[in-house]
Parts: structure tokens; sequence; C-alpha cells
């Protein structure tokens, strides 16, 4: 593996850097809402709901409808309605109140002279609040998969990111809790990878093993990366 000189880091955002989960947003959980099992949301809107990720779908109400038909397309709007509000307000939690350490650590980063960028995967209602949060201002460059209409693993995403911070795929190394293949996608850019778990191992603790194997360096706290040799 070639260890170039890294001075770009690319992050993902949500499962990375803030989750909804552990910034314990209003409201129950939108598959409580909508009466479904968890699994078989988390399924749906993960792996079935691309229209959303790619921008093509806008209107909150209408994302939650788009996921939840495949699993129940008899649920009454009055209740997709609920679960969308709901939707909305947790994930404004989440961007405006992230953890305080992951903000510091990331104006520490640029402290040291690293270029940020941050590539997501997000509908329209999961980011309406980035400007919000205090996440916003610690990036030279942010690329979400609703406004370019690319979703990670494409390459393009990436590309896009790596383009706006002015740098090659290999000055930069990619961050992720591994979610959407994202660390085969960043490495077929040039780019190494990093696997955090510092929100899997409370959320998916069963993965972690098999999420470490897709990634050239795992860590368990982003405040490692302050100090990290791979760098």
């Amino acid at each position: 593996m070639t260890n170039n000189k890294c001075t770009a880091l690319l992050f993902d955002l949500f499962h990375t850097l803030s989750s909804i989960r552990h910034t314990h947003g209003p409201g129950d959980d939108t598959a409580d809402i909508l009466g479904i099992d968890k699994q078989k949301w988390r399924e749906a809107l993960f792996n079935r709901s691309e229209a959303r990720l790619r921008g093509e779908i806008t209107d909150p109400v209408k994302i939650i409808r788009d996921v939840s038909d495949k699993i129940d397309p008899n649920i009454p709007e009055q209740i997709i309605i609920k679960a969308a509000k709901s939707r909305y307000s947790r994930f404004e939690k989440s961007l405006v109140t992230p953890a305080q350490h992951v903000v510091e650590t990331l104006k520490s980063l640029r402290d040291k002279g690293y270029k940020t960028g941050l590539v997501s995967n997000a509908d329209v209602m999961e980011v309406f609040a980035w400007e919000k949060s205090p996440l916003s201002k610690c990036f030279d460059f942010a690329v979400f998969s609703c406004h370019c209409g690319y979703v990670k693993p494409e390459p393009s995403i990436y590309n896009l990111c790596i383009k706006g911070l002015g740098k090659q795929a290999n000055d930069c190394v990619f961050i992720g809790d591994g979610g959407n293949n994202e660390h085969a996608g960043a490495k077929e850019c040039g780019m190494r990878t990093v696997f955090t778990s510092e929100f899997v191992q409370d959320l998916w603790p069963e993965k972690i093993e098999e999420l470490k194997a897709k990634a050239d360096y795992h860590i368990t706290d982003i405040r490692e990366l302050l100090d990290a040799n791979f760098l």
C-alpha cells in the first residue's frame, strides 16, 4: 500500500459524525410510528429507496411513503405525515446538537492543516438543517447525494468532493462507518480508508468485524485521528 502524505480528510456524516440514536431526538422511531418491524424498515430505507438519496423525491411525506409502501402500502396518510414530522425533527436534532468532541476534533484537524470534505448519502429531509449545524463550519467542501444525484459507492460522488477540495485522490483519506459499501467506493477512487466504529459499536456491534475487513484502518473514536500514524 502506498502511504502518500495525507493532506485532506473526507468524512461520511451519519453514524460517523452524528447519529439520531445518540442525540436522542424528539419523538418515536419512524418504524414505531408506522407500526412496522424496525428491521424491515431499515432494510427498505437503506437498500430499496435510492430515489430519495438521488434527490428524485424531495417531499418528506412522499419520502416516507416511498419506503413504507415497500413494506405495507395500507398505512393511513395521517400516520405517514406524523412519521415524516417526527423524522424531520429527529434529524434536525442530530445535526444541530452533535457531540462536542466530534466538532472539536474536526476543528483541530483543520488547525493541523488538513482540508476536510464531507461525502454523504442522504435525502433532503435528513440534511435540511445542515446549515444550522456546528458541523457545517468544520468542512471546506460538502457533497450530499440528494443534491448531486450520485450515491456512494459510485466514484463520482467522491470525485466531486476531491475536486472541490482541490486535491488528488492519493492526497486523501476517507473515514466512515462502512454503510453503502462506501470504503470500496473510496478505494476505487484511489483513497486510503478508515472504518470508525464509534457509533456502530452501539448500533450494530455484530457488524464490526465484517466492516473492519473492508477498510485499511480502524478507529473507535474520532479523536484517534489527531495522533494517527497512518495519516
